[in-house]
């Protein structure tokens, strides 16, 4: 019985089959938040499929040693602000998770104009413990360290 379940669930994904791998997901802001001597590779990860609306944004402990290799790759450092962005006329601005660090909260912005950029704006625990309870998301945090994953 589960062999049929599977087929039939199978029938359901034929009409994605013309996307190619490369299609389905995009990388979208990326940076590296470096908070004293913690170290963090934040990637969002963006469907490029029509009508599937998934957008993510992912922070990934890392180790000072592939920190220094993914800035030296290119990887340019967060911003982090203490005022939330402004949306203007042509730049979208939109929350997307807490993330908690320690003692140390920030609410993380996806903010799009000509680019699209992670911004962290500094909230006191409180505020981020609050917002948590009022049913804001937290940010996945994934530990890579020595190839230590949560999956």
């Amino acid at each position: 019985m589960g062999n049929m379940r599977n087929t039939r669930n199978l029938s359901l994904f034929n009409n994605f089959n013309n996307l190619s791998s490369d299609e389905v997901f995009e990388i979208g802001a990326n940076c590296l938040l470096v908070l004293k001597n913690r170290f963090f590779a934040v990637v969002e990860i963006e469907s490029e499929v029509p009508g599937v609306d998934l957008e993510v944004f992912v922070i990934i402990r890392i180790d000072e040693q592939t920190a220094k290799k993914l800035h030296d790759a290119g990887l340019e450092f967060c911003e982090i602000v203490n005022r939330i962005p402004e949306a203007t006329e042509g730049v979208n601005v939109e929350f997307k998770c807490i993330f908690i660090n320690k003692n140390q909260a920030f609410a993380l912005f996806d903010v799009e104009d000509d680019f699209d950029e992670a911004v962290f704006v500094r909230i006191s625990l409180d505020e981020a413990k609050r917002l948590i309870r009022r049913g804001a998301m937290q940010c996945t945090v994934i530990d890579a360290r020595n190839n230590n994953s949560n999956c």
